[in-house]
């Protein structure tokens, strides 16, 4: 068998669900064991949302350092599982500046969006005004819809993250991906969060 192997350089932007576990560590970590190469920087402030990364310094100056194969665009955990007039008003609006800075710089970069998880028991504190986050399957549908609803509108690619937690669960619910505040990445999510990225982005099996 003769591999093809492939260099890939990658921009993170999200927040603590990326820079949890070294996320982006683990997705080179993935790739040097199929002799591929992964370059990458990150910003990735603590509890950053899309409107916070479009006015970032570091944010815009790394998306302007060079021509990325992709940049990765996460969103805080719990913004796009929010109500239809909270995201049309505060987050497809940011989604899109960060889509028009990234185009600006090369129309060649492809964003990838970062498809979250939903919490393990749902999201308390908006349950109440939003009963769809009630429960870790409302919350991880809502996050499903909107990240690819993200992704078609732009023309991008998505990690499937979420997705991938879900089929987890589903198979094996006593490996927990959860860390202690039923939120962040244990070490198990992180990687099969890398796992994701890796095929996402080299279009190989991990």
């Amino acid at each position: 068998f003769v591999f093809s192997q492939q260099t890939k350089e990658v921009l993170f932007l999200g927040n603590s669900y990326t820079y949890v576990n070294d996320l982006p560590n683990m997705v080179k970590q993935i790739a040097l064991s199929f002799g591929d190469t992964l370059y990458y920087e990150s910003s990735t402030p603590g509890g950053a949302t899309f409107s916070m990364h479009s006015t970032n310094t570091t944010t815009i100056s790394k998306i302007n350092q060079q021509a990325w194969d992709y940049v990765v665009l996460q969103a805080q955990s719990q913004e796009p599982s929010l109500s239809t007039n909270y995201v049309n008003t505060n987050v497809y609006p940011a989604c899109q500046t960060l889509i028009d800075i990234i185009e600006n710089n090369s129309n060649c970069i492809e964003p990838m969006f970062f498809m979250t998880w939903g919490r393990k028991y749902g999201d308390s504190s908006n349950c109440v005004p939003w009963p769809p986050v009630c429960t870790y399957l409302g919350m991880q549908q809502q996050l499903r819809l909107r990240y690819l609803d993200f992704t078609f509108t732009h023309n991008a690619s998505c990690s499937p993250v979420g997705i991938a937690w879900k089929e987890s669960i589903d198979q094996d619910s006593t490996l927990n991906l959860y860390s202690l505040d039923n939120s962040h990445p244990s070490v198990y999510g992180s990687y099969l969060a890398a796992c994701s990225f890796y095929a996402s982005i080299f279009k190989n099996s991990p």
